[in-house]
């Protein structure tokens, strides 16, 4: 890196050079994988030195947990958007929700490499574990709140919080088949497949449709139609 781009990056504001270095750890953990990357790589790839990097970040694991937690922002903001365009009651509120992380742009194969990365190094890795723990204890709440609203709307007493736990999981497993799967299926399809069982559970009078007709719950008005924030 030249004087002079040392200069352009030291001139920007704390919040952008913090999230070059974020992008930079992320580039490093697809081309690298976790232990070959470390705050020298990083510092390479985002052109600055290692005493720019120890500035915003005290160590690599602070590096890894600002871009985990970065990767769910990401999806938390897709998310809302979606739900911004998607109609208002609850049923259709959830089935937008549930879809939102099936779908471009976050439906990436390197984001979603990087999501099980992460998932691998909560259980030897403690600072990881624990933005792990918070990104989704806010995930099942929002969801479960979701769940809720729909059982209640439609007088339902079924076990929201298994529903949640089971949605959860399968999301997680949509993902790790979509990613190692050599051919180009569609996400949703497959979430329609086990869609109309949680709808039959919570809104049972209003799920008359036949099995593949629950992609349309999940398009609404906007084409989406979690995870994993």
């Amino acid at each position: 890196m030249s004087t002079t781009d040392r200069r352009s990056f030291s001139k920007k504001g704390a919040d952008i050079r913090r999230q070059e270095l974020i992008d930079a750890t992320f580039r490093c953990l697809c081309q690298l994988g976790v232990f070959d990357t470390s705050v020298r790589t990083i510092a390479a790839e985002a052109g600055v030195s290692l005493g720019m990097v120890r500035h915003y970040f005290n160590s690599k694991d602070e590096l890894l947990a600002a871009t985990y937690r970065d990767m769910s922002e990401r999806l938390q903001k897709q998310t809302q958007e979606i739900l911004a365009v998607t109609p208002p009651d609850p049923l259709s509120q959830l089935v937008a929700f549930i879809n939102a992380g099936l779908q471009p742009p976050l439906l990436d194969r390197n984001y979603v490499r990087i999501r099980f990365l992460f998932f691998e190094l909560t259980h030897t890795n403690d600072v990881v574990r624990r933005v792990h723990e918070e990104i989704y204890s806010r995930f099942e709440k929002q969801l479960l709140s979701l769940v809720r609203a729909v059982a209640r709307q439609h007088g339902s007493r079924a076990n929201c919080a298994m529903i949640t736990r089971t949605i959860t999981a399968y999301l997680k497993g949509i993902w790790a088949e979509w990613t190692l799967s050599s051919d180009a299926f569609e996400p949703r399809e497959l979430l329609a497949e086990l869609m109309p069982y949680w709808l039959q559970q919570l809104a049972p009078e209003a799920v008359h449709q036949p099995r593949n007709a629950a992609p349309r719950l999940a398009r609404g008005k906007s084409k989406p139609s979690a995870l994993p924030t």
